[in-house]
């Protein structure tokens, strides 16, 4: 498998996606081919269309103040988290535990990282639908059948460090099923699925990196999979109650409420 970086300039203010790939891919002199992935971070989505927000703009409510005084947080940030996040789970010193886009994430995918001083930055919108229209245009521009893959960094559980993971995608599976195979000593495989689209993020993470690499885009070939239109968007998120992790700490851990 081959990854090759796409370099972007420092981008200020909102911008048009499509035309701003169409100038990096020019300058990195790379040519799509048949079924090349695209990998591009959510980060680069979010600043084009402006999912900024300026802190001191924001007000925050009752729940945001009494969070942000429970977990050494400023009002203002907790007040955003909140209003991005799909669950809150529990807090510690300066973060919520959040699930956003179907995973958990501290803070809701709120960064402060590669932002102006006193602005944060939100998740896109839609990753999924944003990654349909990147997959359109690279056909009607390039003349290719491609998938998209729309990445983010998040902590794992007991790991020091980020990985990549898919927030959206399109043209591409989200997992492979291993169900049914049977392994190097013929045992039944009953469970198995691999979230390749999760694994191809962490690939292109990489290379797009967390600080100066200014690297939004990854073209991703020679992965092996299957290109296809009905592949459109994420299937991979799990209910809370179908979780290993929640359901095995739920009797264990204490409410610290």
């Amino acid at each position: 498998m081959e990854l090759i970086p796409v370099r972007s300039k420092v981008k200020k203010g909102r911008f048009s996606v499509l035309r701003e790939m169409e100038r990096m891919l020019k300058r990195a002199d790379v040519q799509l081919i048949q079924d090349d992935i695209l990998a591009v971070s959510g980060k680069f989505l979010a600043m084009a269309e402006g999912r900024v927000v300026k802190l001191s703009s924001v007000v925050p409510l009752r729940d945001a103040v009494e969070m942000a005084r429970k977990y050494s947080m400023s009002p203002q940030m907790a007040e955003v988290v909140l209003r991005e996040s799909s669950v809150v789970l529990k807090g510690m010193n300066g973060f919520l535990l959040t699930v956003k886009d179907g995973a958990f994430s501290p803070n809701a995918g709120v960064d402060r990282s590669n932002i102006g001083h006193g602005m944060v930055i939100l998740h896109p919108s839609f990753p999924s639908e944003q990654a349909r229209k990147i997959r359109d245009w690279g056909f009607i521009r390039y003349g290719k059948r491609i998938g998209v893959l729309v990445t983010d960094s998040r902590l794992q559980p007991l790991r020091r460090g980020t990985v990549g993971i898919a927030i959206g995608a399109s043209g591409i599976p989200s997992t492979l099923d291993d169900r049914g195979k049977k392994d190097l000593f013929g045992n039944l495989m009953k469970v198995t699925r691999r979230a390749v689209v999760d694994d191809l993020a962490s690939a292109a993470q990489l290379l797009m990196g967390e600080t100066t690499e200014a690297t939004p885009v990854v073209v991703i070939r020679g992965h092996g999979l299957p290109i296809r239109e009905d592949f459109d968007g994420l299937d991979i998120s799990i209910p809370l109650s179908e979780c290993i992790y929640v359901r095995g700490l739920s009797g264990y851990l204490q409410d610290d409420s």
